[in-house]
C-alpha cells in the first residue's frame, strides 16, 4: 500500500540539508525523509581535509575549508536559532572546526542520524507526471561502498549540494603561457607553501582578503587584484598592494587593467563559484549561466514544480538561520498551509521583482547577493510560514561586525559579543593569544 506521508528526499547533509531533515523529523506522522550525503560524514563544507583534489571515491573534493579559516560572522548571529552554541571566553569569530563540532551535535540532539545515508551518491533525479496531475521524483543513487545503484520514488525533493565546490575560472588572455602555480581557493589549505613568492590574488571579496592577510605573513609579496569600482581601504600588511584586474598574462609578467605590471610566481583565483546540479534530469529547466539561478520563486522555489526545493542560493546572508526559516517554509507549502501562486504568477511576481533590481544596476549575477535586501526577504518568508523572523538583535549585531570589520580588516574578528535581549547586545575586544 502507498504511503499516506509526504516522502521527502534531502540531497546533501551539509548545513541546510541537516535543518531540513530536523523539522521534517519533528512531524513524521506527516513526513518521511531520506537524507543522501556522499562523503562520510556531515558538515558539508565545513568538513576539512588536507585533500585539495578527489576523495576516496574519486569524487571531486567537496570542501573548500582552508586550515586556519576562521568565520566572518559572529557565533551569536550564526546559530541556528533553536540550537545554542556553546559560548567561551575567546572572540566570536570561531575556527571553523567549532562549527562542525556545533554541526554535529546538532544532528545529535534532533536524533538526525538514522534518516541519513551516507556515502551514497545521488546520481539523477527525474520528474514523473501521474494520471492525476500530480508530480512525483525519481532518485536514483548509487552506495559507494558497495557500488550498488537504486532507485526510489519521493513526494518532494530539497536540494542542499551546496555551492563551494566547482570553483568560476575567469578566462584570463595568456594564462596558458604563465609557469607558476595557479590554484582556485577552493584549493587553498595553507600559506606556508608561499614563502619567499610574489602571490598575486585575483578577487577581493572574503576569500580573497582573508587569504591575502594570511599568505601576507609569509610572501615576499601579495598583489591583490580585483574589478571593483573603487579600490577599498584595506588595511593589511606592508607587502600587500591592490591592483587593478588582470588584463592578460605574458610568462610570469601580470599586466593589470590600469597598465601597470607585475612579475609573480603563484596566482590564486578567488572568483567565486558556480551553481552546478549535475544530478537534475534534463526535463527539468534549471538555468545556471551568469551566476543566477532560474526559474526560482523566492530563492527556493522551482516555478514549473512546487515540490522541487533550492537551498543556498542567496549570497551575502546569514545562512544557518535562514535555512531554519526557509526549511518551515518548505514544510508549511507540502502540507498545503502555505498557497503559493499558479507557476504563471510566481513567473510574473518574479520578473516584475528582478527588473527592479536590474533597473537599479545591480547586475544579474549580484542578484542573489541580498546584502540589506536580506531582512526583508527573512520577515516576508517567516510571516507566510507564521513563524519568527529575526530579532533586531540579529541585525544589530551583523551591522556592528561589518563597521568593525570596515575599520580594520586585520583584527575585526578579536571581538566578542553577547546577546543581552531581543533588542541589545555587548561588545567586548579579546587581545589576540
Amino acid at each position: 500500500m502507498p504511503s499516506s506521508k509526504t516522502r521527502i528526499a534531502i540531497v546533501g547533509g551539509g548545513v541546510a540539508g541537516l535543518v531540513v531533515a530536523r523539522h521534517t523529523a519533528a512531524r513524521l506522522d506527516t513526513f518521511s525523509v531520506t537524507l543522501f550525503e556522499q562523503t562520510d560524514q556531515i558538515g558539508g563544507t565545513w568538513v576539512y581535509t588536507d585533500e585539495t583534489d578527489v576523495d576516496k571515491h574519486g569524487l571531486p573534493i567537496h570542501s573548500s575549508m582552508y586550515k586556519n579559516l576562521r568565520t566572518n560572522l559572529p557565533r551569536e548571529v550564526m546559530q541556528i536559532p533553536d540550537f545554542s552554541m556553546k559560548d567561551d571566553d575567546g572572540p566570536s569569530f570561531v575556527h571553523h572546526s567549532v562549527i562542525r563540532e556545533y554541526l554535529g551535535n546538532y544532528a545529535k540532539h534532533f536524533n538526525l542520524y538514522p534518516y541519513i545515508k551516507l556515502n551514497t551518491l545521488v546520481k539523477h533525479v527525474e520528474p514523473e507526471t501521474l494520471h492525476n496531475g500530480q508530480t512525483i521524483w525519481m532518485i536514483t543513487c548509487e552506495d559507494l561502498e558497495t557500488n550498488v545503484e537504486t532507485t526510489k520514488t519521493f513526494d518532494a525533493v530539497v536540494v542542499c549540494n551546496g555551492h563551494y565546490t566547482v570553483g568560476h575560472i575567469p578566462r584570463i588572455p595568456g594564462i596558458e603561457s604563465f609557469p607558476g602555480g595557479r590554484i582556485h581557493s577552493h584549493q587553498y589549505r595553507i600559506p606556508e607553501v608561499y614563502a619567499r613568492k610574489k602571490v598575486c590574488i585575483l578577487g577581493a571579496s572574503w576569500s580573497g582578503v582573508d587569504i591575502a592577510i594570511e599568505i601576507s605573513q609569509y610572501a615576499e609579496k601579495v598583489y591583490l587584484s580585483h574589478n571593483l569600482p573603487e579600490l577599498v581601504d584595506l588595511k593589511i600588511s606592508e607587502n600587500v598592494e591592490q591592483r587593478a584586474g588582470i588584463q592578460s598574462i605574458q610568462g610570469n609578467i601580470f599586466i593589470f587593467r590600469d597598465g601597470s605590471t607585475a612579475e609573480v610566481d603563484s596566482f590564486i583565483y578567488c572568483t567565486g563559484y558556480e551553481f552546478t546540479y549535475p544530478f537534475m534530469s534534463t526535463k527539468v529547466e534549471l538555468r545556471t549561466d551568469d551566476n543566477h539561478v532560474e526559474p526560482i520563486y523566492k530563492h527556493l522555489i522551482h516555478m514549473d514544480y512546487p515540490n522541487l526545493f533550492i537551498m543556498g542560493l542567496p549570497g551575502i546572508v546569514i545562512p544557518f538561520p535562514m535555512f531554519h526559516i526557509q526549511a518551515q517554509f518548505i514544510l508549511g507549502v507540502l502540507e498545503g498551509h502555505i498557497k503559493l501562486p499558479s507557476s504563471e504568477k510566481m513567473r510574473e511576481e518574479y520578473e516584475a521583482e528582478k527588473k527592479v533590481l536590474l533597473d537599479q544596476g545591480i547586475p544579474r549575477r549580484h542578484i542573489i547577493k541580498l546584502k540589506e535586501r536580506q531582512w526583508a526577504y527573512y520577515d516576508e518568508i517567516a510571516a507566510i510560514a507564521n513563524i519568527p523572523s529575526f530579532p533586531p538583535v540579529i541585525k544589530k549585531i551583523y551591522n556592528h561586525a561589518n563597521e568593525i570589520r570596515e575599520l580594520d580588516i586585520t583584527t575585526y574578528k578579536n571581538h566578542k559579543y553577547r546577546i543581552i535581549d531581543d533588542e541589545n547586545f555587548a561588545v567586548c575586544y579579546c587581545k589576540p593569544c
